[in-house]
């Protein structure tokens, strides 16, 4: 018996495996994110769990899909999602430069989308006691090098602030000991981070302190490269939407109860 192959059935054909294959490609097979290297408590840690890794965990869970969390020193994850050489970055706050290469989730009108995010941290200055600096949460005053952790955000508005700024460390064990040696007048830290180092080391707490207000409220989030996204935008959403929803849920706030008081 002969088949006939007539050309509307050779367009269905096609059709259908032009749609598997669209399928096929809708996740993918896993997804890379990098991530600081350092503690940075609560949210990173390197000898357990800390808030962020608990919620890729529970992420990877929910969309089924492997998220492989490459530590590595935060300027060096920026290069690499850049370089598309990692899908996502966690724990980063919004700033014009990475979003050229990184995409956020945003709202209709542009704006980073923070109902999307991780969490949510604050900055504050650290000096040394009787040091001559004054932030009144509007102008700053200071006479000397205000320290900085290496590729972070915060480093852009201390300087549009006007302060000298080095952010050759990577820690903030590490700038609170120049602060306290006087080698920095300051250091912008995050105040989660810095003040459980201080509580666990007695001679810097003696020698530094937290400068009332905040510099900033930050909010951060998982952020994707730009291929990554064009390809599997879906899954990127999703990620959002779920990061969203978790950070809401009774579980995941019991979860991470022994490393904070609240969760945001």
């Amino acid at each position: 018996m002969r088949i006939t192959i007539t050309p509307l059935l050779l367009l269905s054909s096609l059709t259908l495996l032009c749609n598997a294959s669209v399928q096929a490609q809708a996740n993918p097979e896993a997804i890379r994110v990098c991530h600081e290297n350092e503690d940075a408590f609560p949210w990173l840690l390197k000898d357990k769990p800390g808030y962020s890794q608990i919620m890729m965990t529970q992420l990877e869970k929910q969309i089924s899909i492997p998220i492989k969390l490459m530590p590595m020193p935060w300027k060096q994850c920026l290069a690499d999602l850049k370089a598309g050489k990692v899908d996502g970055a966690m724990n980063a706050s919004f700033n014009a430069e990475r979003a050229e290469f990184a995409q956020y989730p945003l709202k209709l009108d542009g704006e980073a989308d923070a109902t999307k995010r991780m969490y949510r941290a604050t900055y504050a200055l650290y000096k040394g006691k009787g040091t001559a600096l004054s932030w009144d949460g509007k102008a700053l005053t200071a006479s000397g090098t205000i320290g900085a952790q290496t590729g972070f955000s915060i480093v852009a508005q201390l300087k549009q602030l006007g302060a000298k700024v080095e952010d050759s460390s990577p820690t903030a064990d590490e700038l609170l000991g120049r602060v306290a040696s006087g080698r920095y007048l300051a250091a912008a830290l995050q105040t989660t981070e810095a003040d459980n180092s201080l509580s666990s080391l007695p001679a810097l707490q003696a020698k530094v302190e937290r400068v009332s207000p905040p510099l900033v409220e930050k909010a951060y989030y998982t952020i994707f490269s730009k291929p990554f996204f064009a390809q599997y935008g879906q899954t990127a959403r999703d990620v959002w939407r779920l990061q969203g929803k978790l950070r809401e849920s009774p579980e995941f706030k019991a979860q991470v109860s022994h490393l904070m008081k609240s969760v945001d």
